[in-house]
């Protein structure tokens, strides 16, 4: 039997997001050799494994959320212990479970940009993402950006601009919005979920919302704004050597950009978050999209490039807009760990635990890629 962490919660602003990815992929998964454990990061950054055989998301909400509650016990890692998970007694440190796999359903913040990641693998705890490097870059959008210009990828024109920057160096940044030209799209750089992204039209506007988008990160993103664009999502899962992309999926939006609303909270889910529907399978969408094949071609190619290209492992979604009037193509960031793990894009005729033992296979590989690496030099100098 296989003991394998599902992970979610963590210090985001997506944390409850995570919850209920977590909660979905637990409640339907039902695998005879995997045993999974649901292991929740409190928004303080404490580990707990929830045990109960029907989750209440209650149990989660600030107002609710306790470590009393005999649901959860809170449990640690011990750096000389690898691949153990132990529970905190009133008698000390207590063996919980041996753990090889982590699969991640953390959203945003260091579940995304790696530091997690590399924290569960140097316990040799593989996780079912990509390596530090590749999250931080598909985490940070300003190097994302750099990133694809080096691999010939259309991006947005843009500049990225830090806390302070502006009150410094006013005409610098007003002579390259006047290059932009309004309106622009504000955005955090290390931002999910369209938390903290603003339109501005004019100058009067850009100056209200810099400093609301600054409340999100210190490092933010200005981007030219595509007036009726449409954006477009594909599903990348695989390990590098074999891959699958799926089909291509139209987010519906009800304002001029797709925000967090429109992702999380006007679709009829939101009436039962309680049970766990209230996420991006829940949004509004087209699914398949209605484009020609060509494009669609051009979208599932460019996905494939950049998963390659950043060596990335697990599902991943990529998000693209699309200039309808000019027939250009960009491709705006990779969700290294997307809303519902993106198992809405491949559910028809994909079970659910069919999805979650690939998930399992793709981290077996990782581990199996890793031990194949030398990590001594002989002869040691200080012998």
């Amino acid at each position: 039997m296989k003991n394998v962490m599902l992970v979610c919660g963590g210090e985001s602003y997506e944390h409850d997001i995570s919850v209920v990815t977590a909660t979905q992929i637990f409640s339907k998964t039902r695998l005879d050799d995997v045993n999974l454990i649901f292991l929740y990061i409190s928004r303080n950054g404490t580990f707990f494994v929830y045990e109960s055989k029907k989750i209440d998301l209650k149990d989660f909400s600030v107002s609710k959320f306790s470590n009393k509650n005999k649901k959860f016990k809170e449990v640690v890692f011990v750096s000389s212990e690898k691949n153990k998970l132990f529970v905190k007694t009133l008698f000390g440190l207590k063996e919980y479970a041996n753990v090889n796999i982590a699969i991640m359903c953390t959203h945003g913040g260091c579940g995304e940009n790696g530091r997690l990641v590399s924290f569960f693998e140097d316990l040799n705890i593989m996780t079912t993402s990509g390596n530090f490097d590749s999250l931080a870059v598909c985490m940070n959008k300003y190097l994302f950006k750099q990133v694809m210009k080096g691999i010939k990828v259309p991006i947005v024109k843009g500049f990225r601009l830090k806390k302070g920057e502006f009150e410094k160096n006013k005409k610098v940044v007003k002579f390259k919005l006047d290059v932009l030209k309004y309106p622009v799209v504000i955005k955090p750089a290390n931002g999910g979920s369209s938390i903290g992204l603003f339109v501005a039209n004019n100058e009067d506007e850009f100056l209200e919302k810099i400093s609301d988008a600054f409340l999100f990160d210190n490092e933010i993103l200005i981007e030219r704004f595509i007036a009726g664009a449409r954006e477009f999502n594909v599903a990348v899962i695989g390990n590098g050597e074999k891959l699958r992309v799926s089909a291509i999926d139209e987010p519906l939006k009800n304002d001029e950009v797709l925000t967090f609303a429109d992702k999380y909270l006007k679709s009829e889910g939101v009436k039962k978050f309680a049970e766990a529907k209230c996420s991006m399978a829940g949004q509004k969408r087209q699914l398949p999209a209605d484009i020609d094949e060509e494009l669609k071609e051009k979208i599932q190619s460019i996905a494939m490039k950049i998963f390659k290209a950043l060596n990335l492992c697990g599902v991943v979604r990529i998000d693209f807009l699309y200039d309808e009037a000019l027939k250009k193509l960009y491709v705006c960031e990779v969700n290294s760990v997307p809303g519902s793990l993106a198992y809405y894009f491949f559910s028809r005729g994909f079970l659910i635990n069919n999805f979650v033992k690939e998930l399992i296979e793709i981290a077996e590989h990782k581990a199996n890629e890793q031990t194949k690496i030398n990590k001594e030099f002989m002869p040691s100098i200080l012998d």
